[in-house]
């Protein structure tokens, strides 16, 4: 199963609940995958001691734009292995917005190559619905929404859920 972890709005747990989500499983010893889709890099620099000698070509960069399908490296924790994101991802929506082939599925296409490797798969999405997110969802087998209770949290839940409409269920 792959799940999406994802949210509109900046601070309310994606990345931590990924994490947690991703290394349960693997104390117990099921084969789990982050990948790390958020420019800010949380999950990588927590998970990877090296992460700051990472070149962009092993990222998950490399994965979107350059469809690169072997980037996924190693984590400190046992049976979790982890595809780290660049700061470059920032830039990422814009080039996407050119891109004249399925540009939402790129991340969906490198996964159908490796995701009978693993029992999970959790993705880290950043606080927004660019092609990054769509990309998630488009991968996905469910979307987990992470949400701060109040009504603009609420509200944004609504605008997720009609653009995750393509089959992903919301959890």
């Amino acid at each position: 199963m792959i799940y999406s972890v994802a949210s509109q709005k900046g601070g309310t747990g994606k990345t931590s609940t990924s994490i947690s989500l991703a290394a349960g499983p693997a104390h117990k010893g099921k084969k789990v995958l982050l990948i790390d889709m958020d420019s800010q890099a949380n999950s990588s620099k927590v998970l990877l001691d090296s992460y700051t000698k990472i070149p962009k070509e092993e990222t998950v960069h490399a994965t979107i734009i350059d469809r690169k399908p072997r980037v996924i490296h190693k984590t400190k924790l046992r049976n979790l292995d982890i595809v780290p994101s660049h700061i470059l991802l920032s830039n990422t929506d814009v080039q996407l917005t050119t891109a004249k082939d399925h540009r939402e599925a790129r991340l969906k296409t490198q996964l159908d190559i490796i995701k009978d490797n693993y029992d999970y798969i959790f993705i880290d999405n950043p606080p927004a619905l660019g092609w990054l997110t769509l990309n998630s969802f488009t991968a996905s087998d469910q979307v987990i929404v992470v949400v701060s209770p109040g009504y603009f949290e609420l509200d944004s839940l609504v605008q997720l859920s009609k653009t995750s409409g393509r089959g992903a269920g919301i959890l």
